[in-house]
């Protein structure tokens, strides 16, 4: 875990070194670590093309439909105590009261979250986090930032992808967090996530002149939709 702090520290570092030598089209995105971030990016892509993709798409031809669909309902179970806290945060108590009765149901009922009884239940499933709760109270994203491995993020985020940690059921556990499980988790997690993400993947490849560009945009779209569902916008951001 220190050495990825460090190399964020040391990436900053540069980004901030290069900022002057950033393009001004990319100053007017709200991107003036653009260099590093397009090193970051590259570096992103030819992991995910060497090694990430290739386990995703063996995971999903070897590991029968439904056992995929269980492993994804833990890993969206495993993260309603992040999503309870952030609701509760921004003050909307019944979607956290809602939230902690799908948590409660599929764990207890679903067999430690296997099944999703809760959606047969007409529970909705809500999907926030800290950087959405900032957004609510009013702080900005702040500049673009590409974070290895973690892909599109800006400053508010990222520190929202650290806050989001503690209430996460792997970090209440020292068994878990502090041995080799924890990488099991996240090896496991990072498969699934992949999956999700894997026409996505496919129609920025086949579509985007600048995929790092049209990332960025969707990123921020994606973002500022989220946010839309949280809070009333009269107008959304201009995007790239």
């Amino acid at each position: 875990m220190r050495a990825a702090h460090l190399l964020f520290a040391v990436l900053l570092a540069g980004s901030l070194a290069s900022a002057c030598t950033t393009r001004p089209e990319a100053l007017q995105a709200n991107d003036p670590f653009e260099p590093v971030n397009r090193a970051v990016f590259s570096f992103n892509t030819a992991a995910d093309r060497a090694v990430i993709a290739p386990l995703a798409h063996a995971y999903r031809d070897t590991v029968p439909s439904p056992a995929r669909t269980g492993v994804h309902n833990v890993l969206t179970n495993l993260n309603q105590p992040v999503v309870f806290a952030n609701l509760l945060l921004q003050g909307r108590p019944g979607e956290a009261i809602a939230t902690a009765s799908r948590f409660g149901l599929n764990t207890i009922i679903g067999v430690g979250g296997l099944f999703d009884v809760a959606s047969e239940a007409n529970i909705t499933l809500h999907d926030t986090d800290f950087g959405l709760t900032l957004g609510q109270w009013g702080v900005e994203g702040g500049p673009y930032v590409v974070l290895p491995f973690l892909g599109p993020s800006n400053m508010r985020d990222t520190l929202g992808r650290f806050a989001d940690r503690y209430p996460h059921p792997t970090y209440w556990v020292e068994d878990i967090r502090e041995t080799e499980a924890i990488w099991v988790y996240r090896g496991i997690y990072a498969l699934d996530i992949r999956l999700q993400l894997d026409e996505t993947f496919a129609s920025l490849e086949r579509s985007a002149i600048d995929p790092y560009v049209q990332l960025r945009s969707v990123y921020r779209q994606n973002r500022a939709a989220a946010l839309g569902q949280q809070r009333d916008f009269e107008d959304l951001p201009d995007f790239d």
